[in-house]
């Protein structure tokens, strides 16, 4: 799937992907400019090829009440904080070939868009805190778990750059959810384990 992104033109200090990162022929940079002596670069089109979850971290919580008559539950507050990142793939021999000042250049640019697409800007913290109120049934352990994901995304961003089309591929890790699950303790005497039992948070 493409996702389009409009042409434009924008100064050095522009933030969007779809605008030129560098200044046309008719307004050169100046001496001082980083830029000067690179070829005009547009970036075209963002292709994502994947979205797949990734785990962060999991927390868990053994309830035991083997030995109980009445329903057990216990409640926790959790807290996780995460970082958004994207990078370029500068292992490839598409990206090598660009010199390194010009890839940092480009990194940043893609960088801010890919930012925009996902609501969030690269390198920002993320933190979420969740309430939960457990409860196992008598003669019962079983063993919950909190488990904190974020989602990777593997892309390519088209680029013309002199007047050729090359294709630069990225990694992006952002967002920040958790599920609750609950699995049978090997302790426990009772039936199977449910996914999801007696598990509310707020």
């Amino acid at each position: 799937m493409y996702q389009l992104i409009p042409y434009g033109i924008s100064s050095f200090v522009g933030y969007l992907l779809g605008k030129k990162l560098f200044v046309s022929e008719d307004q050169p940079p100046s001496d001082a400019s980083p830029l000067r002596g690179h070829p005009s670069i547009q970036i075209v089109a963002e292709q994502i090829l994947t979205e797949d979850p990734v785990v962060l971290a999991t927390e868990e919580i053994p309830l035991d009440n083997r030995f109980g008559n009445k329903l057990l539950s216990s409640e926790h507050e959790f807290a996780r904080t995460a970082t958004v990142a994207m990078k370029l793939d500068r292992g490839s021999k598409l990206v090598s070939d660009f010199k390194s000042s010009l890839l940092d250049f480009l990194e940043t640019r893609t960088q801010l868009e890919l930012g925009k697409s996902i609501g969030v800007s690269a390198g920002a913290e993320i933190t979420r805190r969740i309430r939960l109120k457990f409860a196992v049934d008598p003669g019962r352990f079983v063993l919950y778990r909190v488990v904190w994901k974020q989602t990777s995304r593997r892309g390519i961003f088209e680029i013309m750059a002199g007047g050729k089309m090359v294709e630069v591929p990225y990694l992006a890790t952002y967002g920040l959810t958790h599920v609750v699950e609950s699995v049978q303790h090997p302790a426990d005497p009772g039936g199977p384990g449910l996914k999801g039992n007696e598990a509310d948070w707020e």
